[in-house]
This record gives structure tokens, C-alpha cells and sequence, in this order.
């Protein structure tokens, strides 16, 4: 039986942190510790009340479920805790808005309306809050943040807000963040929260992504945010350079968050720095994801090479496929839906011929905007039910996601996204690259915008309150933008974008990403296999 006075050190130990521990929990607790070393007891007792608290209460009220785990926490720190999922497939439309809160001075989640037809006002919201989340995202990057007081810093750059340009005479060179648009036709202004100012872009000889020693190349189109520098007079501000505001670590950019999960699913706490999942990575040297683009399950030369990769993979299962429409290979027309049906079902017979394959990895289907099932607009829904029962029926790990959709594997962070955007995007570019490689270019535009598609509504149609759902921010570990563009891949801001390229059309080429080695492998099916 715990004494009285220890029964005392834990309730109040717990009401140091700012916890209520009822007194039958503090008994319980007293005597569950009574099993260690006295000179222990308290240092176990400190560890217990710490796991509480990582566990995000809604209240103070500590109950008997957040007590258990926080002992079983205790005694075995290499078990997964429920709230620690080796992989997760997370719903875009379940993913938190991120967005600056002026009066905490920090980036903070919150939660949208689940509505895919909401009021007019959230459209003009669109772009006022990807301005915002990059205008504050910038103004703490180092090289436009002022110098402290009694600091000497001749190398930074003053941001002007367009309000300011309209209220005073400013000589000389200007910063100036907007918004790039047409309002009328041919002329383009920069816009921000506080005011519009023409601009005249004839002087701007090149275009660059703003870096701290350097300027790069990047996409800029109408509806990317840009800093413009240039002299303003007669009510027009007269472009030198235009380029991308800075991109942003993942590690500064989760420092406002603490340990909240900022990239959606149901877990309150991030995964990303979980040492369990980490040494469960890193355990799994040989795990690996595989993507394909376009699979078609219409055609029977795209099902027979498929087949070909399950049997390269049947002795070592893959952590999972990923596959991404178009899932036929015509236009949708009237028999779609029925071929969609039956390709689905050749699919799963050919999977339930590798039974160690289909006990042990995911199938996770990301469709296109063509497919059928949803409107063209993003973010998309899965496919639809009635379709895929059969499938699921029968394959264990089948997931049905939205496009695009987010792959949490133990630490990563992964984006999928299927649209031919990059395309989309070198159409409208107001300056097309003359040197570089063009994906090069792409990566750049979306880390520095923050954006999966930093383009206008009339482009890339998208739902209102959904917005968000697209942003890159914190940057991901990962995105997959599948493109009907050649397979490639390339690295930004610490992170891999890659195309797998489209499988039926690009020598049956797919892309593998090994997450413990953060490794990405390029592979196809050789033609010498080819039965056909």
C-alpha cells in the first residue's frame, strides 16, 4: 500500500505542470511506482507526467487511457504507440489550413468548413492568404529582416507595401511584393492586401528566384507572388528584376508548430521527429515505394508489364505501389465507366497471384483530373465506390485516394499530385527559361510559392475552401508531380520532386523512393522480358 505522503508527491507533481490527477489515479499511479528503487521513484514519476503532457490534453483532467499510455510509454519506449502509424494515406480535404495569425505573430492551423460550394467571399480569400503566408514567410528570412537595434546590416532588403507607394513620394530603388495580375488586358499590376500599383515590366531584362548570394531561374506567370525592385514614379513602378520571395526550410518553418501536426491525418502530434518511427525507417533499409504514372488497366500490354514488376518484387514486397490515372487510355466516353470496372477486376486477379505481395503492400490509386467519377476541379475525390468494391474486396491494402493526396511513411513527409501541370505552367510563363533544365525551373516555382499550382483559377480550377489543401508548406520530404512530361527528377530546398513518367509511353519507366536511405531510383521494365 503507498503511503499517504507519496500518494501527495503525485498529485502534486502533476499539478506543478499545470495537471489535475484525480485521487484514485494518484493511488493507482502511487502504487504502480512502489515496484521501483525508491531513489527512482521520482525521476519515473517527472517522466510520467512529461508523456502526459506530449500527448496534447484538451483539458487539464488527466484520465485513466492518458495514464496507461504514459506508463506503458515508460516501460517499453521501443513500442509503437497507437498514435505512431508506420504508414498513413491522408484525405486532402482532412488536411489543416496553415495561415498567419497577426495577433500571435506566428503561422497557426485551423480548421475549415467541410464545404465544397461555400459563400463568394472565400474565393477573393484565395489569394489574399497565399499573399499572406508568403509575405510573413519572407519578412523573417535573413536577408529581409531589419537589423535589431544597435545592429549594423548593410545587406538586407526593405520590403515597401504597395499602400505606402500610393500614400508617399519614395525615391530611388523599391521592393515590392504582390500578387501579379491583369486587370486590364495586356497590362499587368501587382496587387497586395493594402493596394494595386501598375507595372511596367519592358526594363525587367531576365527573371529570377530571390536567393540569398545569388539569383536563379524559376516559372513566373500571372497569379505567382513575385518581389519586384524597381523605381516608382508617376504612379507606375518600373520593373528591373522580378523574382520568386525565398523558399523556406522545413525545419524553420515547423519551428511556430512545436510538435503539432501540421500535415494532416488524425494524429494531434507531428510523426516527423518520432525516434520510434525513425529507428523503424532506418530498420528497413530495403523498404521502398514504388510510383507509377498512367496506369492504364484498359490496356493489356500496361497489365503484362505490371505483371512483370510484381514478379521482379514477389520475394520483397514493396511498402506500397502508387498508381496514378489516367487508369484508361481514351477519353472518358459512355463506356468508361464499365471499362474502369473490368480493369480493375484484371488488376486484382493479377495481384492475388502474388500472395506475399498482396498481404504485405499497399495499392494506393491517385486518379487524374480525366478520370471518371469527379469534375475537373482540385482537389478531386477518389474514385468512385461502386467501382472499386470488387478491388477492395479482395487486396487488403487497397486505398482509394484524393488527388492530390499525402503519404506519411514513418518520418517522410510525401505529396502526390497527378496533373499535367508543368505544362500548363511553361504555357503561361511570362519569360520562358533559355538555359537550365525545365523541371529545374518547375521545382523552384512551387517550393518558392509554396503552391502545388501556382497559376489562376481560369487554369487550374480549384475549390474554393479548398485551397489549402494545395499548399507546400511546411515543405514536404517528397512530391511526386505525376506529368505526361519525361520521367525526371530533381531536388529543391531539401526536397525530391520526380516525375515517374508516363508507363505505358516512356519504355514502361517507373519511379522507387527508398525512405530510409532518402534515395530515389529510376527503373523500368526491359523489353528482353517482354513475353508479348
Amino acid at each position: 500500500m503507498a503511503d499517504e505522503k507519496f500518494v501527495k508527491t503525485v498529485q502534486s507533481t502533476f499539478s506543478l505542470y499545470g495537471l489535475v490527477l484525480s485521487r484514485k489515479l494518484s493511488i493507482s499511479l502511487a502504487k504502480e511506482l512502489l515496484n521501483v528503487e525508491q531513489d527512482e521513484r521520482e525521476i519515473w514519476l517527472t517522466r510520467i507526467v512529461e508523456q502526459v503532457l506530449t500527448q496534447n490534453l484538451s483539458d487539464p483532467h488527466v484520465t485513466v487511457e492518458n495514464l496507461k499510455s504514459a506508463i506503458q510509454e515508460q516501460i517499453r519506449p521501443d513500442t509503437l504507440k497507437n498514435t505512431e502509424t508506420v504508414i498513413n494515406v491522408i484525405d486532402v480535404f482532412d488536411v489543416p489550413k496553415v495561415k498567419y495569425d497577426l495577433s500571435k505573430k506566428k503561422y497557426v492551423l485551423t480548421t475549415v468548413i467541410s464545404d465544397v460550394y461555400p459563400e463568394a467571399e472565400y474565393k477573393s480569400a484565395i489569394f489574399k492568404d497565399r499573399f499572406n503566408l508568403l509575405w510573413y514567410r519572407t519578412l523573417r528570412h535573413e536577408l529581409f529582416t531589419p537589423p535589431k537595434l544597435g545592429e549594423k546590416k548593410t545587406d538586407w532588403i526593405e520590403l515597401v507595401p504597395i499602400e505606402y507607394l500610393l500614400s508617399e513620394s519614395k525615391k530611388g530603388t523599391v521592393y515590392v511584393m504582390g500578387l501579379l495580375t491583369q486587370l486590364t488586358e495586356g497590362q499587368y499590376y501587382l496587387e497586395d492586401t493594402g493596394g494595386t500599383i501598375k507595372v511596367d515590366l519592358q526594363g525587367a531584362i531576365s527573371f529570377y528566384v530571390w536567393s540569398v548570394h545569388n539569383f536563379q531561374d524559376g516559372l513566373i506567370m500571372e497569379a505567382s507572388i513575385v518581389i519586384a525592385s524597381g523605381e516608382y514614379r508617376d504612379g507606375i513602378l518600373h520593373v528591373e528584376d522580378l523574382g520568386f520571395p525565398p523558399a523556406e526550410s522545413s525545419n524553420n518553418a515547423r519551428s511556430d508548430f512545436g510538435n503539432t501536426n501540421t500535415f494532416g491525418g488524425s494524429h494531434n502530434l507531428s510523426l516527423k521527429y518520432s525516434e520510434k518511427l525513425k529507428s523503424h525507417e532506418e530498420t528497413n533499409k530495403d523498404g521502398m515505394i514504388v510510383f507509377v504514372s498512367d496506369m492504364w488497366l484498359d490496356d493489356l500490354t500496361t497489365l503484362h508489364k505490371f505483371k512483370t514488376m510484381l514478379e521482379g518484387y514477389s520475394e520483397y514486397p514493396p511498402i506500397a505501389f502508387v498508381l496514378c490515372g489516367r487508369f484508361l487510355s481514351f477519353p472518358t466516353n459512355i463506356s468508361s465507366t464499365q471499362k474502369l470496372k473490368e480493369g480493375l477486376k484484371d488488376l486484382t486477379d493479377i495481384i492475388m497471384q502474388y500472395s506475399n505481395i498482396k498481404e504485405t503492400s499497399k495499392f494506393i490509386f491517385v486518379p487524374a483530373s480525366d478520370d471518371v467519377g469527379a469534375p475537373k476541379i482540385l482537389p478531386r475525390s477518389p474514385l468512385p465506390k461502386h467501382l472499386t468494391e470488387y478491388f477492395k474486396k479482395n487486396i487488403p491494402g487497397a486505398i482509394f485516394a484524393t488527388n492530390p493526396c499525402r503519404i506519411q511513411y514513418c518520418t517522410k513527409e510525401i505529396v502526390v499530385f497527378r496533373e499535367d501541370i508543368l505544362s500548363k505552367m511553361c504555357r503561361n510563363t511570362l519569360l520562358f527559361p533559355q538555359t537550365g533544365n525545365i523541371y529545374d525551373h518547375y521545382a523552384k516555382s512551387i517550393i518558392c510559392q509554396s503552391h502545388l499550382t501556382p497559376l489562376s483559377l481560369s487554369i487550374i480550377p480549384t475549390y474554393w475552401n479548398y485551397d489549402h489543401a494545395l499548399q507546400l508548406y511546411p515543405t514536404p520530404d517528397l512530391i511526386v508531380s505525376a506529368d505526361k512530361y519525361e520521367a525526371y527528377e530533381t531536388t529543391y530546398s531539401n526536397c525530391h520532386i520526380i516525375n515517374p513518367g508516363l508507363f505505358p509511353k516512356n519504355d514502361h519507366s517507373f519511379k522507387v523512393y527508398v525512405p530510409a536511405l532518402d534515395l530515389i531510383e529510376h527503373c523500368a521494365i526491359p523489353k528482353d522480358m517482354d513475353d508479348v
